[in-house]
């Protein structure tokens, strides 16, 4: 078997919640690095890709959902630095919006378009999303049907912060459930301070 192209799709604010979800301090200290999203996305991808040989990492993808700068400062000017910083590094950056009530407004349906049209252009054999959001079950369903009439069997995955006793360990319908452990986590931890980048 020959190298298996591997894309990884970052849900990016779900990641950060389930994060904080699994190992944030109760109640908060402030300043821990749970509590915010501190993870290094390429660190994360390629730690997620190297798990199984064969599999080589040929794309990395980043959808967060970004509040408006009148709406909150704070987090606005934290992930467009973030974002201004990974697509400097070629990471692919897609911009949602977050409205006044704090949902995002773009991510999944950018996510999900992708899946299926990269799926549909041939670009992968492994799909690994980031995230535990059921709503992109009907997406991974549409990419197997699309790659069944290609004549191809792709793998699909979603990796998740998990903690026993305080997260669910339930990944994305039809795809294999891959844990990300508080061990892996922090070696992908990224140090910078991109609110004074």
């Amino acid at each position: 078997m020959g190298p298996m192209r591997t894309i990884v799709f970052f849900d990016g604010q779900n990641l950060f919640h389930l994060a904080k979800t699994a190992w944030a301090p109760r109640p908060s200290v402030p300043g821990s690095p749970d509590g915010w999203p501190s993870y290094d996305v390429e660190k994360l991808a390629t730690a997620l890709v190297s798990r199984v040989p064969n599999r080589v990492l040929s794309g990395v993808r980043f959808y967060p959902g970004v509040p408006d700068q009148s709406q909150d400062p704070f987090w606005h000017g934290f992930w467009s630095n973030k974002l201004r910083y990974l697509g400097s590094r070629g990471i692919h950056v897609y911009r949602g919006r977050v409205n006044p009530g704090g949902q995002e407004k773009g991510v999944d349906v950018s996510m999900a378009i992708d899946l299926v049209n990269l799926t549909y252009e041939q670009r992968y054999e492994v799909a690994i999303l980031v995230s535990q959001d059921w709503d992109f079950g009907p997406a991974v369903k549409l990419a197997k049907r699309i790659a069944r009439d290609q004549s191809r069997l792709l793998a699909f995955e979603s990796a998740f912060p998990y903690e026993p006793g305080r997260s669910a360990p339930r990944g994305i319908p039809g795809t294999k459930w891959v844990p990300i452990d508080k061990r892996l986590y922090d070696g992908c931890h990224d140090p910078t301070d991109y609110r004074v980048i």
